[in-house]
């Protein structure tokens, strides 16, 4: 609890999610309704942690308050999904003002509740918010996406956005907390204080330079998380993500002339005469040029490929992208002591998106606390896609003999490929 991110040091002004809750389901009796009041008129003092209590009300006493409405309610027999909520939210609240034995019982209220009805997204919610606010941010992300499966019509509740907006700008994920910060905007009707919070912090750490700028590669290129093995290269500038296997040899360029790109050496892949042979693939991008079309631009760097003479066209997909253009092309000039080469190049053209960044986020665990210290962290700053089009140029460049590897590790590549 005592780790803090300075990406979100705000004071919360929304309310909390117990608000959420259809209280007259809950079958309380009628002599706790002061506690219940003052549950749920008091929640700025509870529903985040605080470092320094200066409240007027002793915090003592807020403890004491909701142990004894917590106690009271776990007397109710046959509880429903509003009371396990319920509960969980005290539970979650006296874990938050450092009643450490509470934070497994918040857990497994919300457990309870997911029993009850799994497919009522608040009880994702609810948890997301709970692991959000105990520093695991991988895990709530995780959590709070299985809610977006289950989100009511024609809108959650405008607190789940604001909840979801705190924990991804928790969890360093900026564009995603934009979204979910304007959603919670559409919901209300009006601009709501965590948007204008959410965009006021962010500009902080996304900084959006001309196209027209120099950068090295360190400044650019960077691991945001893993999938299974591999590792999730990003580069916000550029729009682009990739899942590269850890041990593949990987070199990464700056920025300049509008271009950018990365080489990638997977595992050699061996031949039917048993001999390894090395391979690579390319992912270029680059600012087109005033008038430049994609097949211009394909045509362009093809024709600056060692095979290019023998081309024809082929369809293969980029992750969810359906309209790449492509050339398969087969030289048996190139490369013959290893059959020829046999190379695909593919070309895709990509707008900027409402909210730039969004597809390539992944949660950025906080740090790890040390014991009775506060420790704060910064998050890094981070270069907002560039305005406009990019056009991306993705080559497999191999030879006959390895040919259906190559390929096969390709595609595969490929699919982990995310381009917005």
């Amino acid at each position: 609890m005592l780790l803090l991110p300075l990406l979100f040091l705000l004071a919360q002004k929304t309310r909390a999610n117990v608000n959420a809750i259809d209280f007259s389901k809950v079958n309380y009796p009628k002599q706790l309704q002061r506690q219940i009041d003052f549950l749920r008129n008091n929640d700025g003092l509870y529903n985040h942690w605080v470092h320094d209590w200066g409240y007027n009300i002793p915090k003592s006493k807020v403890i004491d308050t909701l142990t004894f409405l917590y106690n009271e309610l776990e007397k109710l027999p046959g509880k429903n999904i509003e009371a396990e909520l319920l509960s969980g939210d005290i539970a979650h609240y006296l874990y938050n003002m450092e009643v450490e034995d509470y934070y497994q019982k918040a857990v497994d209220h919300y457990l309870r509740a997911k029993a009850l009805a799994p497919t009522d997204y608040r009880v994702y919610w609810f948890l997301g918010n709970h692991y959000a606010l105990s520093a695991s941010q991988a895990l709530s992300i995780q959590t709070y996406q299985t809610a977006m499966k289950y989100l009511p019509q024609p809108s959650a509740h405008e607190l789940f956005w604001a909840d979801y907006s705190v924990a991804c700008a928790d969890a360093n994920m900026p564009a995603t907390a934009r979204y979910a910060a304007h959603q919670s905007s559409i919901v209300a009707g009006k601009m709501t204080y965590i948007e204008e919070q959410i965009l006021g912090v962010t500009k902080v750490t996304l900084k959006s330079p001309p196209a027209d700028t120099t950068f090295e590669a360190k400044d650019l290129w960077s691991v945001n998380g893993k999938e299974g093995n591999k590792l999730l290269f990003c580069n916000r500038f550029l729009g682009a993500r990739m899942a590269i296997d850890s041990t593949w040899k990987v070199d990464v360029a700056g920025y300049q002339n509008h271009i950018g790109y990365i080489y990638l050496g997977p595992h050699m892949a061996t031949a039917k005469n048993g001999k390894q042979i090395g391979y690579t693939i390319l992912v270029l991008m680059k600012i087109p040029d005033a008038g430049e079309t994609l097949q211009q631009f394909l045509d362009d760097f093809t024709s600056k490929t060692k095979s290019s003479k023998n081309k024809k066209p082929v369809s293969l997909s980029v992750g969810k992208i359906k309209n790449a253009l492509g050339y398969e092309m087969q030289d048996p000039d190139i490369y013959p002591e290893i059959g020829g080469g046999h190379m695909y190049a593919l070309a895709i053209e990509r707008s900027q998106p409402e909210f730039p960044g969004m597809a390539l986020e992944a949660p950025l665990e906080l740090p790890k606390e040390v014991k009775n210290e506060v420790s704060y962290y910064t998050a890094p700053v981070k270069y907002n896609r560039v305005k406009g089009k990019i056009y991306y140029y993705i080559l497999l460049d191999s030879c006959e003999f390895i040919h259906d590897e190559s390929l096969s590790v390709f595609m595969d590549f490929l699919n982990g490929l995310t381009i917005e």
